[in-house]
């Protein structure tokens, strides 16, 4: 039930926000996200780092509703929302990736996740560099973040 009452709460979040214009671009930042929290998970439950419990539909050990919710707004949303400056670029990852660790820490504490040989502190080190990818997938895959006209300099 955990997984669902989330699923609903993220998509109802992004109905609210979402740019229908912007979407053909943004949706690959989302699916990009699936691509890499399906293997990490996979890999990191499959060597009993931690356990999903209760996944409903589980995809790899993980929530088929954390995928398709969570993960995938959050994709779709990071990209829509990238700022323009680049001190902006990284307050907006630590923030984004502080929410992400906030609701890692909920599902710790209700047991829908259980660390095994896995801590809080790996996971937040670890959201961080996740968040850096998608940001940097947004800016330099997508071409996000960036002002009209500007030239990428990587």
């Amino acid at each position: 039930m955990e997984w669902i009452v989330r699923f609903t709460a993220v998509w109802i979040l992004f109905f609210l926000l979402i740019d229908w214009k912007e979407l053909k671009v943004n949706i690959w930042c989302g699916l990009f996200s699936i691509v890499l929290q399906t293997a990490v998970d996979g890999i990191y439950i499959a060597n009993h780092f931690y356990t999903v419990t209760e996944p409903i539909i589980s995809v790899f050990g993980s929530s088929l509703f954390f995928i398709l919710g969570p993960v995938f707004v959050i994709g779709v949303l990071i990209s829509q929302y990238h700022p323009h400056k680049r001190w902006m670029q990284v307050l907006y990852v630590v923030l984004l990736s502080g929410v992400y660790d906030f609701e890692e820490y909920l599902l710790v504490i209700r047991k829908a996740l259980v660390y095994t040989n896995w801590t809080y502190l790996s996971s937040v080190v670890f959201n961080l560099l996740l968040m850096m990818t998608l940001s940097w997938f947004s800016v330099i895959v997508l071409k996000r973040g960036q002002s009209k006209g500007e030239v990428n300099k990587a």
